[in-house]
């Protein structure tokens, strides 16, 4: 039984040797074979050991099909499969620095809405709405180069209030009072 394995692995190996010396390559293979020049090829017969009377004698690699005979392209006569793409980083966006502000709203009433506009620009941005007396929270405004925001703050009642030229990222915290 181990000759069997013996004949067997010794035919494989030939004909693997065989497609590598001639550049074939098999029907799995998904890539081409890299061709290696005839001059740099070993030759068969040093690679194979003799023929006995257990193990038949390999085939001459001339009888070897051509190299893109066996190949998934050529059998089905589409073109050949491209090696898929290296995966490439997508360059970040910029994004605004950002502040969190706290808001407190220490009236006795209701503020329906406080709105942010950067330093001598002209449009306002609502940052909170809907503010019950005596409570808080927390806004997180984008800006630019400059953190220094116009403020303008209207309350339930009708009256309102106004705020300029305040710096949101050393002074976080507005304070709404009476």
């Amino acid at each position: 039984m181990r000759k069997y394995y013996a004949a067997a692995f010794t035919l494989g190996a030939l004909i693997a040797g065989a497609a590598m010396t001639t550049g074939a390559t098999f029907a799995q293979s998904t890539a081409p074979a890299a061709e290696t020049p005839a001059a740099e090829a070993p030759p068969p017969a040093a690679q194979a050991p003799a023929p006995t009377a257990e193990t038949p004698a390999p085939a001459p690699a001339a009888e070897a099909p051509p190299p893109a005979a066996n190949t998934p392209a050529a059998m089905t006569g589409a073109e050949p499969a491209k090696p898929p793409k290296a995966a490439v980083a997508k360059p970040r966006k910029k994004t605004a620095p950002k502040v969190v502000i706290q808001v407190t709203n220490q009236r006795a009433v209701p503020l329906t809405e406080l709105d942010a506009t950067p330093a001598g620009g002209a449009e306002a941005k609502q940052i909170v709405a809907n503010l019950a007396p005596g409570k808080k929270t927390s806004v997180t405004l984008a800006h630019g180069k400059s953190c220094v925001f116009d403020l303008h703050g209207a309350f339930d009642d009708g009256s309102s209030t106004d705020m300029t030229s305040v710096d949101l990222c050393k002074d976080n915290k507005v304070n709404l009072v009476d």
